[in-house]
């Protein structure tokens, strides 16, 4: 388990209390990316060769920003790397890496190619054989800088070389042990610009990088883990203009724990370091601010409730809001994870359904689906195979079976649908045509986890998975016509069974009222306006478990699920005459650990993710209010 260490700043406090000329958070990722939190694309790797990395960059359009070296074969490294989209704020034309360098081959290229180091890592490759990986900019226009490096070293000549060129460290490595621990450090010049109050220091202990970091309120922007599992480190003030949420963790478990942790904070990884603690490969990181700001808004919401003690993400949650005819994306705050989601999927079936009617089907033909023994209500039943035969069957039309599971969210008929049809894969096979890179249907909605048959808990195997993006991508999709034809019949009844609303509910009244009263709009208007208001939608939620350890057949932990997901339309004028500016949408809260599905707790979250809910629509109607 990561150590649950955590930092964050509202910068938004600090401003007004310092001078204009405080050092800035950078606009761009000239210097390089440590400081910038400019929203942008972003991925981590691992165990990439050279050649596998350079494919990778020509596909996502991105350009690599950090290296480690985990191993060595035939003298080509394995790499752990971190890249950034190599587009706006962040583009550096010309950027690029190498590999298998000596220093004096380093220094070569580097003199022809007049490039300024932005990380340099040393690896053996094999039989003592000494090289550098390194990532390098231009040092020509707008990334040229006065700058140094220092291969080998130690830390009273890293330090007076900094002092003697007014320079910071910017990368920051270690080898060797005792007395002959030495470190490799890239540094840039401190001024203009690019000045940041800074410190540094090397063979510390993890609480006391923790202790300099609260005392100096800093920013870490390099972690080195040594080789005697102390640290190196580099910090810049975080306070002021310079301020930014950030996050760091120790020891996590993968790759993949590093990028989750940075999606659900809503960051992007500026370190990352790989080592080994006994047989394992563990990760240490550090993480800056992604989000715009709606996202942060929205993250503010979640962070009320789903942050435990130590400032740690308690369960999954997710939001995601995109303009339909801009195709901008306003809100995504994890959107991309994949989650149980419950109910919210079922616009799965309803377009596999209507992808059928816009084939041929009728929908006044019979529909036959089955009733379950359960001890609550029936439509909210875990459907059971064994019950599926002459006894227990219901026949009702087509259109009825699907309004059934659309508006009473009826989990019978929603297996019904998947009877009908085969089975889940031609469902999945829609999900993945319709472009829903991240969802699968695994199990009949309403039996979350649990294995009929085995009577066991199987999240491993029988989670349905998909994302706030994927959700609202189904809505967005069916809008715009390209899932399902704008004049068909099948798009036509998927929004008539889509839970169409006119008007804006409570909650959302309470933003607009909101956003209105801020821009002198009157308290008439702005119910006038959400008058105007419609909405489709489908949302669900239920209580399962996650297995105890030892037993999957028994509760380890209870779980809150819950997800809605659909369209918002939203008027883009006070005159008699108006068009509607529309909005494909998706949150959920998923896996959140509870003592009861139904007691205070549950219902704390279930409110903290219902206000988030609600606050992620708050640019897209301030936009609108704009034009009323």
């Amino acid at each position: 388990m990561p150590t649950k260490t955590l930092c964050a700043l509202s910068t938004s406090l600090l401003l007004a209390a310092l001078p204009a000329a405080q050092a800035a958070m950078d606009p761009n990722a000239n210097t390089d990316d440590h400081s910038i939190n400019v929203p942008t694309g972003w991925w981590t790797y691992q165990n990439l060769t050279p050649s596998q990395l350079s494919t990778k960059l020509t596909e996502l359009g991105a350009r690599v920003v950090d290296i480690d070296v985990t191993s060595v074969s035939s003298g080509v490294p394995k790499m752990t790397v971190r890249l950034v989209a190599n587009s706006g704020a962040y583009a550096v034309p010309g950027a690029t890496f190498t590999w298998d360098k000596t220093q004096a081959q380093l220094e070569s290229l580097l003199n022809s190619a007049s490039g300024r180091l932005i990380e340099l890592e040393r690896y053996d490759a094999g039989s003592g054989r000494i090289r550098f990986a390194a990532v390098y900019v231009p040092n020509t226009g707008a990334t040229s800088r006065a700058w140094g490096w220092l291969p080998g070293r130690t830390k009273s000549e890293i330090q007076s070389w900094a002092t003697a060129n007014n320079q910071r460290v910017i990368d920051l490595d270690s080898y060797g042990s005792g007395s002959s621990r030495r470190w490799n450090a890239v540094l840039v010049a401190n001024t203009g610009d690019d000045y940041k109050r800074w410190d540094w220091d090397v063979n510390l202990t993890l609480s006391q990088v923790v202790a300099r970091l609260g005392s100096f309120q800093g920013r870490l922007v390099k972690i080195e883990r040594q080789s005697d599992a102390k640290y190196s480190f580099v910090q810049v003030d975080n306070t002021g203009s310079n301020g930014s949420a950030w996050w760091h963790g120790y020891g996590f478990g993968s790759l993949t724990d590093v990028n989750n942790f940075a999606a659900q904070m809503g960051g992007r990884p500026v370190d990352i370091v790989p080592y080994t603690s006994g047989n394992t490969t563990v990760y240490d990181a550090v993480v800056i601010d992604n989000a715009n700001t709606a996202t942060r808004a929205v993250r503010g919401k979640f962070f009320e409730e789903f942050l435990d003690a130590n400032g740690w993400p308690v369960g999954i949650f997710e939001a995601y809001v995109k303009r339909i005819d801009t195709n901008e994306t306003l809100v995504n705050l994890n959107a991309s994870r994949p989650a149980e989601t419950a109910s919210a999927l079922k616009a799965l079936h309803l377009l596999h359904a209507m992808k059928g009617v816009n084939a041929g089907e009728s929908l006044s033909s019979n529909f036959t689906y089955y009733n379950y023994p359960t001890d609550g209500e029936a439509d909210d039943a875990c459907p059971n195979p064994a019950y599926e035969n002459g006894s227990h069957d219901v026949v009702t039309s087509f259109e009825n079976g699907l309004d059934l599971m659309m508006n009473n969210s009826d989990n019978r008929t929603t297996r019904g649908v998947v009877l009908r049809y085969g089975g889940f894969a031609p469902l999945n096979s829609t999900a993945t045509a319709a472009g829903l890179k991240n969802t699968v249907l695994r199990h009949n909605i309403g039996c979350a986890y649990w294995d009929l048959v085995a009577e066991e808990y199987r999240p491993s195997t029988l989670r349905n998975d998909t994302t706030a993006a994927d959700l609202a991508a189904i809505w967005i999709g069916v809008q715009k016509g390209t899932l399902l034809p704008t004049s068909s019949r099948g798009r036509t009844e998927f929004l008539e069974s889509g839970n169409p609303r006119v008007g804006a509910n409570e909650n959302l009244q309470a933003i607009i009222n909101q956003e209105a009263t801020a821009l002198g709009i009157s308290a008439s208007e702005a119910l006038r306006f959400g008058g105007r208001v419609k909405t489709w939608g489908k949302s669900g939620g239920y209580g399962t478990c996650l297995p105890a350890a030892n037993d999957a057949a028994v509760c380890g932990q209870m779980v809150s699920i819950s997800s809605s997901a659909g369209l918002l339309a939203l008027p883009n004028s006070g005159g008699d005459f108006y068009a509607l500016r529309y909005y494909g949408y998706g949150s959920l809260m998923s896996d959140v650990p509870v003592t009861s599905w139904t007691g205070s707790q549950a219902q704390a979250y279930e409110d903290a993710w219902r206000a988030a809910h609600y606050e992620m629509f708050r640019s897209a109607v301030r936009t609108a209010l704009l034009d009323w």
